[in-house]
């Protein structure tokens, strides 16, 4: 056994650097495509059996949805943390408690936003944008999704735990499980028992209850090494603070990305009713919503995958960094760079040149829709192969355990330059300028990540 993982961790310092960066990549990469598979099968039902009203509802949703997955994350990621440290330290006690503290805590967050958000959740929703129109059909499936919080926490929160444990296929299998359950039941909720927007929101919650109940059968099975056990459910303060303390900075991203989304949907709906012509059902701010819920969707196809694949490169430039064997360094990132590239400026490509095709079976039979979308999609991806020069750049940081840096580079894109980017260039161009704010965050994330990256690739020498 100490000779195979020898001859693993050799590997690391002299395999070949593609079939290294394939072996990884390739597991993060199917996990990213079932979820950009999920998400643009999802908009498609909806498209096709509510409208583009529903594709609007849901996009109004996004920054509620991803401030309970930033809860979900506090959790997960910081519990989990504190759990592998223990097991590391073979104090198999102390693990135990900290898992089944930090499910208890899950649970929590989820029974608080489901408080929160029927107090709060129409006031919000008019605050992103909602109209006459798509408040009722936004509020119609959030209420829905809030009644799902639970599973919404434990699904993601606790498949950390399996990872920890030894089970990276088994959390992805899980994962897969639960995406590919929501679209059988998006398609026989919506377009079969024509449940409109509501057949939506229950689709997505029975499958992160499948995924819940797979997850806990993980966790109470007689194979599973540490359980949940009842006697160690009430919760210990000192490793609740913990636990808080190590996963609210992971999670800063995620709730920055929820605020993102809030200004966006703003944004969306304001320069929206100004730019462009109401139709009987729906608003200017209304369409402007449902193409970029589109948008986003079609995009996720290229972005997800291509964030699987940097991700493959993190243990490579971690290992090499460390044996200092910096020639092995610059090949990764080397290779990391010119297959990335190469990747976005095809799909920038494919949607410049046929972005009507990619949009028609969401708005099947709506014209209006389908122009406006290919018009925004165009703009929104100007900048599509920039976007690897600052991912590969953040994650370099990551791996190499430059946290600050990683958080700073990983903030550019979403938060540090797009947010004022898409508070001033409406301003000059009205709705151009909404969906022109992220190219133009893409750039500006791009040049800071290469200049950091050459800073300290100088530094390395």
């Amino acid at each position: 056994m100490t000779d195979l993982r020898s001859s693993k961790l050799q590997a690391f310092g002299s395999a070949s650097i593609p079939k290294l960066v394939l072996m990884f990549s390739v597991p993060a990469i199917i996990s990213m495509c079932v979820n950009a598979f999920y998400n643009i099968v999802d908009r498609y039902f909806v498209g096709q059996g509510v409208g583009a009203l529903g594709i609007a509802g849901i996009t109004l949703c996004f920054p509620i949805m991803l401030f309970i997955m930033a809860m979900s994350m506090i959790i997960g990621v910081g519990g989990n943390t504190l759990f592998a440290i223990r097991l590391g330290e073979k104090k198999y006690q102390q693990a135990s408690i900290i898992l089944n503290n930090s499910f208890v805590l899950l649970i929590i967050m989820a029974v608080s936003a489901f408080a929160l958000g029927e107090i709060f959740m129409d006031p919000l929703l008019r605050v992103f944008g909602a109209s006459d129109q798509t408040l009722p059909v936004a509020s119609s499936y959030m209420w829905i999704i809030l009644l799902g919080a639970v599973f919404q926490t434990i699904a993601p929160g606790m498949n950390h735990f399996i990872r920890s444990m030894g089970h990276p296929k088994t959390a992805m299998l899980r994962d897969i499980v639960g995406a590919l359950t929501n679209v059988f039941l998006d398609w026989l909720f919506i377009i079969q028992f024509h449940w409109g927007i509501e057949g939506a929101a229950w689709a997505t919650i029975s499958s992160q209850l499948v995924s819940s109940l797979l997850i806990m059968h993980f966790f109470i099975k007689k194979s599973t090494p540490i359980k949940i056990n009842r006697r160690h459910l009430h919760l210990h303060f000192p490793y609740v603070r913990k636990i808080f303390i190590l996963g609210f900075p992971p999670a800063i991203m995620q709730i920055c990305n929820s605020l993102m989304n809030a200004i966006l949907a703003w944004s969306l709906s304001t320069y929206g009713n100004k730019s462009l012509q109401p139709t009987v059902s729906m608003t200017g701010g209304d369409i402007a919503i449902s193409a970029f819920g589109i948008i986003n969707s079609v995009v996720s196809i290229a972005v997800l995958p291509l964030m699987g694949f940097v991700q493959g490169t993190q243990p490579i430039l971690g290992y090499n960094y460390g044996a200092k064997l910096f020639d092995r360094v610059r090949g990764t990132l080397k290779f990391a760079y010119i297959y990335s590239v190469a990747f976005m400026i095809i799909a920038w490509a494919a949607i410049q040149w046929k972005a009507e095709v990619f949009v028609a079976p969401f708005a099947p039979g709506d014209l209006n829709m389908q122009t406006v979308t290919a018009w925004g999609m165009r703009v929104f991806t100007k900048a599509l192969p920039f976007v690897p020069l600052g991912m590969v750049a953040g994650n370099f940081f990551q791996g190499t355990g430059k946290a600050g840096l990683s958080m700073f580079q990983n903030a550019c894109r979403q938060v540090i330059m797009l947010i004022p980017f898409l508070i001033v260039m409406p301003l000059f161009f009205d709705l151009q300028g909404v969906f022109m704010a992220q190219p133009m965050a893409d750039v500006g994330a791009a040049i800071t990540g290469l200049l950091l990256l050459r800073w300290h690739l100088k530094k390395m020498e």
